[in-house]
């Protein structure tokens, strides 16, 4: 294939245990979104054997992790098909009383485990109970059916911006928290961004962005997008590159063509923004993306057809030039036609 995602897994191990060392407690891995644009097979196939929780959006995709390891997944969002959920060997949020009689109904009937994780909302307003009493009916269901809740968290929505709002979501965290039964071996977990650093109290810590090498110093980018040229072609003064008469030529050049294009997941608002490596020289894209290729001005660089080209290895100097986040720019390679290869 043309194109190519490259991770490194020296850099993804690195970060997960320079995290692991400074919230002071075990990292559930978000692999959600086909691992955030990277893969999700090939992160589990990098982490198996150093993360011991992964979380996932959906049942589907947790069915799909189960492939390649056989640690804990977490589904967080609502599952759609409980027994085959559990018959996958996945664990499972759990939003509420009625959903835990349903479930250990389920249980029951074909003789299944329940590996439950009961959602808190603290204040996110997304899922889960905010309410004690609710909490009581849930621990009072399940002890009278000798089941402990595998999990219990939380999420905190404004960890980096609302400090006030941030503490009272642990001061609600912690009055759940001492509802539960002593002698339960519940996993506490917590996310939100950078809740790793906000000296919380959690067995696990839920991290995505910072594992794949984002929004700290001591954390590396994991992924490094390439492809190469595969045509040539002179442009005269006055023509036109692309769709939409995207660009003009100012003056004869000579304009490479790359094959990734929005269809793999590059932007199109990069269009004439773009800058990527051929070697130690620098081109800028010529014309609108389009679905399956883009293209370059090289015409003061000596190239050829076939030469590699560096697209981008660090997704925070993309995000500006399309007013977004690194989140936007990684998970859109969610859709990465090419090869994914782990070195």
């Amino acid at each position: 294939m043309f194109s190519k995602i490259f991770l490194n897994k020296k850099s993804i191990i690195n970060n997960v245990l320079e995290i692991e060392r400074i919230c002071g407690g075990k990292v559930c891995v978000m692999v959600k979104a086909n691992a955030y644009g990277h893969g999700m097979k090939e992160v589990l196939t990098m982490l198996s054997d150093t993360v011991d929780y992964f979380g996932v959006s959906n049942q589907w995709e947790g069915e799909a992790a189960r492939k390649y390891t056989n640690k804990t997944i977490i589904v967080f969002g609502a599952c759609e098909d409980y027994q085959r959920a559990m018959q996958n060997d996945l664990s499972f949020a759990l939003f509420s009383f009625y959903d835990a009689k349903r479930i250990l109904k389920i249980a029951e009937r074909h003789k299944l485990q329940a590996k439950m994780h009961l959602c808190l909302n603290t204040g996110m307003n997304r899922y889960g109970i905010k309410d004690e009493t609710e909490m009581k009916k849930i621990i009072k269901l399940l002890s009278k059916k000798g089941v402990q809740l595998e999990g219990i968290y939380t999420h905190f929505s404004s960890l980096t911006t609302d400090k006030e709002y941030t503490q009272h979501q642990k001061e609600k965290f912690d009055r759940f928290l001492a509802l539960l039964p002593k002698d339960w071996q519940t996993i506490k977990h917590v996310g939100g961004g950078r809740s790793i650093f906000e000296n919380l109290k959690a067995d696990v810590f839920r991290v995505g962005l910072e594992v794949y090498g984002y929004g700290n110093d001591f954390v590396k980018p994991v992924l490094s997008v390439e492809s190469e040229i595969v045509d040539l072609q002179k442009v005269s003064a006055g023509e036109h590159v692309g769709y939409l008469c995207g660009f003009t030529a100012e003056h004869d050049m000579t304009v490479a063509t790359i094959p990734l294009g929005y269809g793999d997941g590059l932007p199109r608002k990069l269009s004439n923004k773009l800058k990527v490596s051929i070697g130690n020289k620098t081109a800028e894209s010529c014309g609108n993306i389009c679905m399956d290729a883009f293209m370059i001005d090289v015409t003061d660089i000596s190239c050829r057809v076939g030469d590699r080209v560096k697209i981008f290895d660090n997704a925070s100097l993309v995000a500006p030039q399309i007013e977004s986040t690194e989140y936007e720019v990684l998970t859109n390679l969610s859709k990465f036609r090419g090869e994914r290869i782990i070195r």
